[in-house]
């Protein structure tokens, strides 16, 4: 029978108190304690006026202090909304007024600017806790079909939604990504994504349904704390580390993961797609490693998972659906399709780890979210052993000539090139073709005729310089001549979201 994770927590606290629940670099808590600081937060915030339901908004730090906040709010019924730590007081009143927040923690007061709301200083989450803890306050584990996150969309294909989830679904999560990855009872996953999204505050709860503890990173611009926790720890280490935290590693530290061969159980990754090049020099570095691609979205949490390292040369593959979750791949008009890699569809997916739906979105959620099943914008196909593959998602494809181009498999084969650090390929107005086609056209002085080519934007590792043409040599080895950029420009960075996605919002814009 399932139970909400805060039970999970509370059950682990009564079992085995002093087993390490949480740790960042120089803190750590057990499940006893984590269990009474929640309940003595979750008693604060009833005292504070926090009714069941209640939508909370706060900053999401790679703390303890926020895993405790995190349950706490559970417990007390209430609604987590985790922004970004850098989100300003004034930023925080807009969003609770936009979803209709019952309050904000925050570190100042924001009656003039949200006056609907509770407002909840920040304070000492500790010394709070436990100041509470003792309070008359009943307390009772919220249902499993009732509202838990509202997880923020990082707005890349559009504009940024409020995706709300139940608990039921953050359970089902927990469970797709115990089984998919290979949870043990000892397992200490490594996590220095923000925990305002999805991927990584995933693996917090995750762990509290697991028994297993997990480590709080700030980011990975400085690689030194992930290192040094590989070095002291113990148990069967993991770590969550989506696409970007891997090229950084490369580009900072080089071969160094390597040296961690014996010591790394699994590498999880999802957010994006895993360049090939990166997936190839993993396996080559970790050839023991279990090492996962996780597909997923903020809309369908961890549906599906693939072990790279045990099956080679499989492009595009996100592996095959886990237990609460099932893949199906339909037409335009959301009519389910037998597909192969010469006939791709849109992925849709069914099961307990959807979302309730887009907050306040009710014509945005009916696009989406149609009984129970999630239509995504991705681009795939399933083979006949099941496998699913993603090519790229449908309004990235770029149309050069009539012919359909993922930017992603471009991007991928660029980055396996000896020296460049950073890519994104991006459609530009081809004016030659387009004159062509004007000649063919009759009507052509009446309309406008507009035409594609591709551009590659690439930023180079230090001490290397790029050769063009050498480069498109080396791609066409790799990729369709349709497929091989025309136009190419070095840059000093390529735009990114918080989260590490290529921004192609930007480039389009």
């Amino acid at each position: 029978m399932r139970k909400t994770i805060i039970e999970h927590v509370a059950d682990y606290a009564s079992g085995n108190p002093k087993k390490l629940a949480v740790m960042t670099p120089d803190d750590s808590v057990s499940y006893g304690a984590l269990y009474e600081y929640a309940r003595g937060y979750a008693k604060y915030l009833t005292t504070r006026g926090l009714k069941r339901g209640g939508i909370v908004v706060l900053k999401a730090t790679q703390t303890i202090d926020y895993a405790i906040q995190y349950l706490g709010i559970h417990l007390a019924g209430g609604v987590v909304t985790s922004l970004g730590r850098t989100t300003s007081d004034n930023e925080m009143a807009v969003v609770a007024k936009s979803i209709g927040a019952a309050a904000i923690i925050a570190g100042s007061t924001l009656a003039d600017e949200a006056s609907s709301t509770i407002s909840v200083p920040l304070g000492n989450v500790r010394e709070i806790s436990s100041e509470h803890v003792g309070d008359n306050v009943d307390l009772r584990f919220p249902d499993l079909a009732d509202p838990a996150d509202i997880l923020f969309t990082t707005g890349t294909t559009g504009a940024t939604k409020g995706v709300e989830l139940s608990h039921r679904a953050l359970v089902a999560t927990a469970e797709n990504l115990i089984f998919g990855c290979g949870y043990k009872d000892n397992t200490l996953i490594l996590v220095p994504g923000p925990l305002n999204h999805a991927n990584a505050v995933r693996k917090l709860f995750t762990s509290f349904v697991n028994g297993s503890a997990v480590c709080l990173l700030n980011g990975m611009s400085d690689t030194e704390p992930f290192f040094s926790v590989l070095d002291s720890a113990d148990g069967s280490i993991a770590c969550c580390l989506p696409p970007a935290a891997i090229r950084k590693i490369f580009q900072l530290t080089k071969d160094k993961i390597g040296e961690y061969q014996n010591k790394i159980d699994f590498i999880e990754s999802a957010s994006a797609p895993l360049p090939e090049a990166d997936k190839d020099r993993l396996c080559g570095l970790l050839p023991k490693t279990r090492l996962y691609n996780n597909y997923g979205s903020s809309e369908a949490a961890s549906v599906c998972m693939f072990d790279y390292n045990r099956f080679r040369g499989m492009d595009n593959c996100v592996g095959k659906a886990m237990p609460n979750s099932r893949i199906i791949i339909v037409d335009d008009e959301h009519n389910e399709i037998r597909s192969s890699k010469d006939n791709v569809g849109l992925l849709a997916c069914i099961g307990d780890v959807n979302m309730n739906g887009y907050v306040n979105e009710p014509e945005l959620t009916r696009e989406v979210l149609i009984d129970g099943i999630v239509y995504t914008n991705d681009l795939g196909y399933i083979d006949d052993e099941g496998f699913i593959y993603v090519i790229g998602r449908k309004g990235d494809v770029i149309n050069v000539g009539g012919l359909k181009v993922a930017p992603s498999e471009v991007e991928s084969a660029v980055l396996a090139y000896d020296g460049i650090a950073d890519c994104i390929c991006i459609a530009v107005k081809d004016e030659i073709t387009a004159n062509a086609l004007k000649l063919l056209v009759v009507m052509a002085v009446k309309d406008e005729i507009t035409a594609n080519a591709l551009k590659l934007l690439v930023v180079m590792e230090e001490g290397y310089e790029l050769d063009f043409q050498d480069l498109r040599s080396f791609l066409s080895d790799r990729l369709e001549a349709f497929k091989i950029p025309r136009v190419y420009e070095e840059v000093s960075s390529i735009e990114r979201t918080y989260n590490g996605k290529l921004n192609r919002k930007f480039y389009q814009q």
